[in-house]
């Protein structure tokens, strides 16, 4: 006999093809790295547009690549082609057009009630290789004035190999052998970002899901062994419908440690 999770699983991918996410962060965040490691290529994606024709980049001129970056293309890895990823390109500019754009996308995608439309969840990468610097710009105007509604924001801190060799230097400034300074700032540096510099968001309006120590997904993406396990966890921990988590939970190929826990826990 089928297992009834099995049965479930079969009717969700019938229903829900695809897993929507708009990936946010200025354009040297490791924004496509990190989409790579999620479905696990290192492969470019495809871009289509809101028609659903391809577009090939190698043809177009750099002049207009920034205009062929419209909001609603749809970047899509034929590695696991259930992802859909939306890029906000240009919203870092600060522009008062471009936060228009980025915040209706998110208005009508997240109300959107076709489920093959509908926006799921917000990347947002945040480098912290300039961490005093953290929300300037772009990021302030979104976390204080971009309200997402219910789609999740998961704020992703990337480059943070940089961090700690930061922190490595203050403890060598402090006399530390630079080994044992090497040891303390790998050990030290997630609290003392957490406590010093992700505390921001708690002054904002609409800060990211659950920003905590336990919800913080640090993402070295230079290892060529690092995955993306604790993005993937914490995406399905903040998803709020349970038909949506089920449906993350199902495209992930690889990930046994997440289908378990949510298997489980159903």
């Amino acid at each position: 006999d089928d297992h009834p999770m099995d049965n479930r699983t079969l009717r969700l991918r019938q229903k829900y093809h695809q897993f929507r996410v708009l990936v946010m962060g200025k354009a040297n965040a490791g924004k496509t790295t990190i989409l790579q490691k999620v479905c696990n290529t290192t492969d470019q994606p495809k871009i289509y547009n809101s028609k659903g024709k391809e577009i090939d980049l190698s043809t177009v001129a750099p002049s207009r690549e920034r205009g062929e970056h419209n909001i609603e293309n749809e970047m899509i890895f034929e590695a696991n082609h259930r992802f859909i990823f939306h890029d906000s390109r240009g919203f870092e500019c600060g522009s008062t057009e471009e936060f228009k754009i980025v915040q209706d996308f998110i208005e009508q995608r997240g109300m959107e009630l076709s489920s093959q439309r509908q926006l799921h969840v917000i990347w947002y990468c945040l480098p912290t290789d300039n961490a005093s610097h953290l929300l300037t710009g772009a990021e302030a105007r979104f976390f204080q004035e971009c309200n997402p509604g219910a789609v999740p924001v998961i704020a992703i801190y990337t480059k943070f190999d940089d961090f700690v060799l930061q922190t490595q230097q203050f403890f060598m400034s402090q006399g530390e052998e630079e080994e044992d300074a090497f040891l303390k700032a790998s050990l030290s540096a997630s609290n003392h970002f957490t406590k010093e510099y992700a505390i921001v968001f708690n002054k904002t309006r609409f800060p990211p899901s659950r920003n905590d120590l336990s919800f913080t997904s640090y993402i070295d993406m230079d290892k060529p062994d690092t995955n993306c396990d604790k993005l993937l966890e914490k995406t399905a921990d903040a998803l709020n419908d349970d038909v949506v988590r089920q449906l993350f939970v199902c495209i992930q190929k690889n990930n046994l440690d997440l289908c378990g826990k949510w298997g489980v826990e159903r």
